[in-house]
């Protein structure tokens, strides 16, 4: 799906959706005032679309006036949405809106959406987990060329798209020790056929049906059996949970091995990042994304943090059966450390 704002004059909205379907006709549902105003289908044609080949009518266009929405013009708080799909289309700006686009680049399985709820509301346009939204999307979002403010996030491919959010966005990010982020996949992926979907779209739930299975079958509670198990997890488990944030951040496609050169890769891109912080120290991060936001950190809800995480990494480590599996990730994480007491103890000196 894609779509953009054209133009708001205040007195008329014009806009366009180009829905998955070559033929569809997208339906827009018009919001403000905390309720529903209108559902209608788009009713201008966009030529250009059937030219390039990308719709059969190219009927993807709409305008919004005051015979559809009798108050449009005084509507401070109108939305625009897909009603298929509920994407947001476009949210009028307000004068209290972060006038900064910014990518918070999620690397847990478990994804931190408390943090992007907290944010939400200080954003113009916003959206989380975008990597359920696919690839044509999730470009879109990065052009929305008419939007100032602009909050996304989500557990994406970051060289796909590196080209557009080193455009325009600032990139923040939190890491995880790797030994408890591949317990905590490990647990998630464990319980997630409970979340019926919350978490994953349906391509990301059947591309890890393997790592699922592998982790229900987990025996938990017997140490002697859980190390036996992970020294036999199969190849193709293997792969879904090697080295997660260094594929994430230099990798193209999901199943995608990291290159000889993938750390440093990974690094550059992360010393790029405005934000990078840990998650056993949460306060430095939500601090330092606080100051980036411009907000007061105690909006910011505390990361959580999992007792039985902790338990399984420690076996995790003490084990040495995953160790190969994570070798890129440790070493990742040992120069992120490394940097970020380089950074304290210089300004403890300073």
């Amino acid at each position: 799906m894609l779509f953009n704002l054209e133009q708001d004059t205040g007195e008329r909205v014009v806009a366009y959706i180009v829905p998955d379907g070559y033929s569809g006709v997208p339906m827009i549902r018009v919001c403000g005032g905390g309720k529903q105003l209108a559902t209608f289908a788009a009713n201008e044609k966009r030529e250009a679309l059937v030219d390039a080949g990308r719709h059969e009518t190219g009927q993807c266009g709409f305008s919004i006036d005051a015979n559809l929405v009798p108050d449009l013009r005084d509507l401070a708080d109108l939305e625009l949405f897909d009603a298929d799909t509920g994407a947001l289309v476009y949210r009028r700006p307000r004068p209290g809106d972060i006038k900064k686009k910014i990518l918070r680049l999620e690397t847990h399985l478990f994804p931190l959406w408390k943090v992007d709820d907290a944010i939400a509301p200080q954003f113009q346009y916003f959206a989380k987990g975008i990597e359920k939204l696919g690839r044509e999307t999730v470009t879109q979002l990065f052009l929305l060329n008419l939007v100032e403010s602009v909050y996304l996030s989500g557990s994406i491919l970051y060289k796909n798209y590196a080209y557009w959010i080193e455009s325009g966005f600032q990139t923040v990010v939190m890491l995880q020790d790797p030994y408890e982020e591949l317990a905590e996949r490990l647990l998630v992926l464990s319980k997630v056929r409970k979340f019926k979907g919350l978490l994953f779209g349906m391509r990301e739930s059947a591309a890890l049906e393997p790592a699922m299975n592998f982790a229900e079958a987990l025996p938990l509670g017997d140490e002697k059996a859980l190390r036996r198990a992970l020294r036999q997890m199969p190849e193709n488990v293997a792969v879904l949970l090697a080295n997660p944030l260094v594929r994430q951040l230099t990798a193209a496609s999901p199943d995608e091995m990291p290159s000889a050169g993938a750390v440093a890769a990974a690094l550059d891109i992360l010393a790029n990042s405005v934000v990078v912080g840990r998650r056993h120290e949460p306060g430095k991060f939500l601090q330092g994304f606080a100051e980036l936001l411009g907000v007061d950190a105690s909006l910011l809800p505390a990361t959580p943090q999992f007792a039985t995480v902790a338990r399984l990494a420690r076996f995790l480590r003490e084990s040495g059966a995953v160790d190969i599996m994570l070798e890129k990730d440790m070493e990742l994480y040992h120069y992120v450390g490394a940097a970020a007491n380089k950074a304290h103890n210089d300004g403890a000196i300073g």
